[in-house]
């Protein structure tokens, strides 16, 4: 098996498995602390490899088992481009603002394609309708304070 490039999820999996070893008896606290150190840094599965490979079996960790990163959501992003359009127009009645951040919220759970895509487009569309329902907020204070002519 090629030796590839690991993430958070397997990180963890592995930590996992030395905390089981830990409560077990089958590593000592400078071991453990060692060992913790080396899987956090880990940046190839071949890194955690070696930090299991003395464990018994039970507690052996396989790559090719390991549970891949849950993608992103689609409808995340679909939803932050639809409130980023949203929230330009709206955003004369200040209600584009509300609908600007909950788009670059969405945004950010919509990431996955590289390049634009429709999260990218929404977050950039929530932050300009955020802007202009703040700058409408501020219009409308300046003119309610404003001294009306005789």
């Amino acid at each position: 098996m090629k030796d590839e490039r690991i993430g958070t999820v397997h990180r963890t999996q592995v930590i996992d498995l030395l905390n089981q070893a830990l409560a077990e008896g089958q590593l000592h606290e400078p071991d453990y602390d060692t060992r913790i150190v080396a899987v956090s840094t880990a940046t190839y599965a071949s890194d955690l490899l070696e930090q299991v490979q003395d464990l018994p079996p039970r507690l052996q960790w396989d790559p090719r088992n390991a549970a891949p990163p849950t993608p992103p959501s689609r409808n995340a992003g679909r939803a932050a481009l639809v409130l980023g359009i949203l929230s330009v127009p709206s955003s004369v009645c200040l209600v584009g603002g509300v609908l600007g951040v909950v788009a670059v919220v969405l945004s950010f759970r919509g990431r996955g394609a590289h390049g634009v895509g429709p999260a990218l487009i929404g977050r950039a569309l929530g932050i300009i309708g955020t802007a202009l329902a703040i700058a409408a907020a501020v219009a409308l204070v300046v003119a309610l304070h404003r001294p009306t002519s005789p």
